[in-house]
């Protein structure tokens, strides 16, 4: 856990998806039909339910309610756009489209932590990683061609100075605030297994060691002890991977292996393991890895919450300062060298819980402790609010620019408008909806 966590994973790619009820089942199998057809191309409803899928894995708050006429108009409103896209022959370069599906992934993968971490977020999204890159590639595509035809359309939108100041003031109710800014110090304890445990686990796991060193088969142990039920069955074995595909602290032991090699117990967060290295090929090893679980429980649980909730009292009742408090005790080793400090965050950058906690305190105040689940990982939080500022109302005088860019905003999407609407009526277009069954 680290100041990662404290932010929220931001929507890095902007896709059209519905959120559909009474989905259509024959024999529990999906009964595909089409919801839309534009010119000579089909919009079927496997690529609503695949929009859905990708929609999701930006993880929003909340999912805008009444969504699928709106966002089906919008898929047909990007389908007219290719239509002529294609019929005046507008390409974009293979290059800049792998250019920016690799920049959405490695945005992601560093937002994430790992490549571990997005393949699961993608898993739990409904979708492989295969079907997860073919669906970027192809929304990325769509997005750019329709960005090339509507700058080679509309070019850049201009308004006058009178035009920002009529919208300032006929859309003054819906003018953005200046970002909240918050200067945030904090101390983290983690919720870890009891060391008696611990130190249990690491002698049995320390015997299994032995007994593999004295000349037992390291497939058969792996058979008889290893907690990881998937590779157990195979003695252990993993098969071959490269770097990103498991834990770091594990991929770095493996990887220092020879092979016949056998590492001491490895900690992760899953437990302790034992690991052998089978082979290498190039830049992918094949191992074997036996392991013992550290099992998590509601007492370890209890025990970081106390520690905090006595770090705060502490705090309060003037025994530390927050800085000395967060220096010797944070279990955040990159904020603890700096008193805890974190740096300037804009509120909606922050995790919910977070947010909800800031907002009840003043400045100089501390949170109550906040719990936070990342993954398996539990850690409490105290906070402390060194400084706010920004939520005030943008003003003409002071924030031109900004509200210009808005102005402008506004008319290219009235624009656009107008052009979508001559371009509808030129082409076939035929919307059946999401509830026409064949």
């Amino acid at each position: 856990m680290n100041v990662r966590s404290i932010t929220r994973h931001f929507p890095l790619v902007l896709v059209l998806a519905v959120v559909v009820g009474g989905r259509p089942v024959l024999g529990q199998q999906l009964v595909d039909y089409v919801v839309a057809v534009v010119d000579n191309e089909i919009i079927l409803y496997s690529d609503v339910i695949e929009a859905v899928k990708m929609y999701r894995m930006q993880q929003l708050e909340q999912e805008p309610e009444d969504l699928p006429g709106h966002l089906l108009d919008n898929m047909i409103d990007t389908r007219v756009v290719l239509a002529y896209a294609r019929r005046d022959s507008v390409r974009v370069p293979a290059e800049q489209i792998n250019g920016a599906v690799r920049q959405i992934i490695d945005q992601y993968t560093e937002q994430l932590g790992s490549n571990e971490a997005l393949e699961q977020l993608v898993t739990n999204s409904g979708m492989t990683m295969r079907d997860w890159n073919r669906l970027l590639r192809r929304q990325k595509e769509e997005e750019l061609l329709q960005r090339k035809l509507e700058e080679e359309r509309f070019g850049e939108v201009r308004v006058t100075g009178l035009e920002v100041a009529r919208y300032y003031e006929t859309h003054y109710d819906s003018i953005p605030s200046n970002p909240v800014i918050m200067d945030l110090s904090h101390i983290m304890i983690s919720s870890l297994p009891d060391p008696e445990v611990v130190a249990s686990l690491n002698a049995r796991t320390e015997e299994i060691r032995r007994r593999i060193a004295d000349g037992e088969d390291f497939g058969e142990m792996a058979r008889r002890y290893s907690e990881d039920l998937n590779s157990a069955t195979n003695g252990g074995d993993l098969g071959f991977f490269a770097r990103g595909t498991f834990m770091a602290e594990f991929e770095e032991a493996a990887f220092a292996l020879e092979p016949g090699e056998i590492s001491p117990p490895v900690r992760t967060d899953v437990g302790l393991h034992i690991i052998k290295l089978e082979e290498r090929n190039e830049d992918q090893i094949r191992v074997r890895h036996i392991l013992v679980q550290i099992p998590k429980t509601d007492e370890d649980d209890h025990r970081a919450l106390e520690t905090i909730s006595i770090l705060r009292q502490r705090i309060l009742d003037g025994d530390e300062t927050f800085s000395e408090a967060a220096t010797k005790y944070s279990e955040d080793l990159a904020s603890a060298s700096e008193g805890g400090r974190i740096g300037e965050f804009m509120r909606d950058q922050l995790l919910p819980q977070y947010q909800a906690a800031l907002d009840t305190i003043s400045v100089n105040e501390l949170t109550e402790p906040i719990r936070v689940v990342d993954q398996d990982n539990i850690s409490y939080h105290i906070m402390m609010l060194n400084d706010r500022t920004g939520g005030d109302k943008l003003t003409l005088d002071e924030h031109f620019q900004q509200i210009t860019y808005l102005a402008k905003q506004a008319k290219w999407n009235r624009e656009r408008e107008r052009w979508l609407g001559d371009l509808r009526h030129e082409l076939y277009i035929d919307e059946r909806g999401l509830e026409a069954l064949p």
